[in-house]
């Protein structure tokens, strides 16, 4: 079968990350990009749901009442104290994935 070459632009953040995931999973980009055309056109969709996020970002200080204010810190010093932390960047790209920020 006859090869050709396909470019797609991306953010280079995206890219390292799409490069680490694929990489994790044994394959390439190029495999990654190569079993999602295989899959669209074989199922004639694209093979999972597009839909707009349903989770609302959490709400900025400005957007706070005190009460909430001091209820989110007593519930972090809370979760800190049981021993529930994840480094900062785990939670930056889980809120990325989340809520597309």
């Amino acid at each position: 079968m006859a090869q050709t070459t396909v470019n797609v632009r991306m953010d280079a953040t995206l890219k390292k990350q799409m490069e680490r995931l694929c990489g994790e999973l044994g394959m390439s980009i190029s495999t990654a990009v190569t079993i999602f055309a295989k899959t669209a056109v074989r199922e004639q969709r694209i093979p999972f749901e597009l839909r707009l996020p349903t989770s609302k970002p959490p709400l900025s200080i400005e957007e706070m009442s005190v009460s909430d204010f001091d209820a989110k810190i007593q519930a972090g010093l809370a979760a800190i104290a049981a021993g529930r932390v994840r480094p900062a960047k785990d939670v930056f790209s889980a809120m990325q994935r989340k809520y597309g920020i």
